[in-house]
């Protein structure tokens, strides 16, 4: 246990796909998940597989006045996918994902400034942002790690835990403490996001805008250096 710790310290001197930038992103995640769910109207920023139940719920049930409240959101998101794709193509440069981070940071403020009455776009815009992080942030210590979903990382903390029972190989204890790591922040933001919606409405999205204002900030330093 002691050593995978130590190599995971000593591998966050690249502070660009570093643990403590993945937590940012991805507790940033859980606010915006939490925050949209309790104050939009039930919609998921990150998570449009929920979006997609719901919708297939309600066509099930006759309802189909709820389409475009839960299609836009999972559209926006594949358009995220498509810019955070082009801006890693277009720039292969180390510190590339400077850029993004700052338009996530961008779109977050303005979505959270959005009155409740423009629900129909504020929820799309962090489907937006959701789907541009999928590519952003999807690296820790080099290994792919997503910061926007959570059955991957819980899947790959399970499987290298076993594995490491098995084989006693650190690699997969090493592996498996990223991971969890990820999956315990978004829960625990989540809670987060949700208990400071109840004092800041819909404006608790902020705190997410500021935790990727930090992560952009991490990754400008590491460039510098």
């Amino acid at each position: 246990m002691i050593e995978p710790i130590q190599q995971i310290i000593k591998d966050e001197k690249d502070g660009e796909d570093s643990l403590l930038v993945g937590l940012l992103a991805s507790a940033s995640v859980g606010i915006m998940d939490a925050g949209c769910y309790v104050t939009r109207g039930k919609v998921f920023a990150s998570s449009q597989t929920g979006n997609l139940l719901y919708l297939g719920i309600d066509i099930s049930n006759g309802d189909f006045s709820q389409i475009l409240k839960y299609t836009f959101p999972v559209l926006l998101f594949v358009v995220g996918i498509v810019v955070g794709t082009h801006f890693h193509l277009h720039d292969q440069s180390k510190g590339w994902r400077r850029r993004p981070a700052l338009c996530e940071v961008c779109l977050i403020i303005f979505a959270s400034l959005l009155p409740l009455s423009w629900n129909a776009l504020a929820n799309p815009i962090f489907g937006l942002v959701c789907g541009l992080q999928a590519i952003t942030f999807r690296r820790i210590h080099r290994i792919p790690l997503a910061t926007v979903y959570l059955n991957g990382n819980l899947r790959e903390a399970v499987e290298r835990f076993v594995k490491y029972i098995h084989l006693k190989d650190n690699e997969d204890m090493y592996r498996f403490l990223l991971s969890v790591s990820l999956v315990i922040t978004f829960l625990l933001f989540v809670i987060i996001g949700a208990f400071f919606s109840k004092f800041m409405g819909h404006f608790v999205t902020l705190l997410a805008a500021g935790l990727l204002l930090i992560d952009f900030i991490v990754i400008l330093s590491t460039k510098k250096k």
